[in-house]
């Protein structure tokens, strides 16, 4: 699955002149309520491709008119060895008030995982396939974009 750069202020831009609500348009591509709102925020963002296709579907244009550039982006080199971001995945599991464990289960990962990454992750980089990053951010409720480490 290819990872594109979304352009904030443009996805704003379409959806106020279709008339949508940040809420509504959250709804329609099947995303959480604040999903719209933290991509609005940003300048460029990484979106799954998946995700590009539901928005281009709701507004009926191409994912280069959501992205800051003419073409789609080249895909990330590593794909499949994407790097966590680590204290991101704390903060944002110790906010929730749920354990590692918790988080292992909600994710339906490997038990010992997130305990295992955030050990590693104090000394190291921890690399997890997109997979595994989009099953946490499911479980934390954020945008599997927020746990990439840049």
């Amino acid at each position: 699955m290819q990872l594109y750069l979304l352009d904030g202020a443009k996805l704003r831009d379409m959806r106020v002149a279709a008339g949508l609500s940040q809420e509504e348009l959250s709804a329609k591509v099947g995303q959480r309520r604040g999903w719209v709102s933290e991509l609005e925020q940003q300048t460029r963002i990484h979106v799954l491709e998946l995700f590009m296709h539901k928005l281009s579907g709701v507004f009926g244009v191409g994912i280069k008119d959501f992205s800051t550039h003419p073409e789609p982006p080249n895909p990330p080199t590593a794909p499949e060895a994407q790097k966590l971001d680590v204290a991101k995945m704390r903060a944002l599991r110790e906010e929730a008030m749920i354990s590692p464990e918790e988080l292992d289960a909600r994710a339906e990962i490997e038990p010992g995982s997130v305990a295992g990454a955030e050990e590693q992750g104090e000394w190291e980089d921890v690399h997890a396939s997109v997979d595994v990053i989009w099953k946490l951010a499911n479980a934390l409720e954020v945008s599997p974009t927020i746990l990439l480490k840049r």
